[in-house]
């Protein structure tokens, strides 16, 4: 049987040592700020998403379908640990309101995806590697996925970049990571929703130009 874990981890440059602490690897990247403006839109965002499984997900987009032989990889992962190839890692949001279509507009990605997580108490995204090359398979060092935190961090919540517990950001925070080579899992063990705006394309050069603009300023004004 295929596993998605294995033919990930066999590609991957990571070091798989859960002793080791290596600051190349096991970190997450950020790219800056963003002063909070969607507080007026949170409570929709939040009571309109809807549940996700491994499936239903959106492979690259909302709706896509996963192709049959990577799904039955990934939820043989899951069985083979005793985990259910149904349960919920996560609602997702595809109504992307207009304050953050303006995200989407500065970092001005080619075939980009817009959507939100919203991570309920008790939704575990399962450790695994993305697959993002499918954005641009001829050179997939020009694929970037963007978080932009829309709630601030509470108790229970976590990010995992390998061996990277990250915790504690606050809403506006902007992150990335080598999602080539790193595994990284996500889990809401706290009392609160974990709200996220999350980006995925290909670089545009007015991607780079927003990036150094982004980095250069404390805290980026819509």
């Amino acid at each position: 049987m295929r596993s998605s874990w294995d033919e990930t981890r066999a590609k991957s440059a990571y070091h798989f040592d859960p002793v080791l602490r290596d600051p190349r690897w096991d970190t997450v990247t950020g790219l800056g700020h963003i002063t909070p403006c969607w507080t007026e839109e949170l409570k929709e965002i939040i009571d309109t998403a809807r549940p996700a499984t491994w499936a239903n997900r959106g492979y690259k987009g909302q709706g896509v379908e996963v192709p049959k032989p990577d799904l039955a990889a990934e939820e043989y992962d899951l069985q083979r640990v005793g985990a259910d190839p149904d349960m919920i890692i996560t609602d997702l949001n595809w109504q992307i309101p207009p304050v953050l279509k303006k995200i989407t507009e500065l970092f001005a990605l080619d075939d980009c995806m817009e959507r939100i997580h919203v991570q309920q108490p008790g939704q575990v995204w399962n450790l695994h590697i993305d697959k993002l090359q499918k954005w641009c398979p001829e050179d997939p060092d020009r694929v970037l996925r963007v978080f932009v935190q829309l709630t601030d961090w509470q108790p229970g919540q976590f990010w995992e970049y390998g061996n990277h517990h990250w915790n504690q950001w606050r809403a506006g925070d902007v992150t990335t990571f080598d999602w080539q080579n790193l595994p990284h899992s996500t889990a809401n063990a706290g009392h609160h929703p974990r709200a996220t705006f999350q980006l995925t394309g290909v670089i545009s050069p007015a991607t780079e130009k927003f990036l150094k603009a982004l980095r250069s300023t404390t805290s980026y004004q819509l």
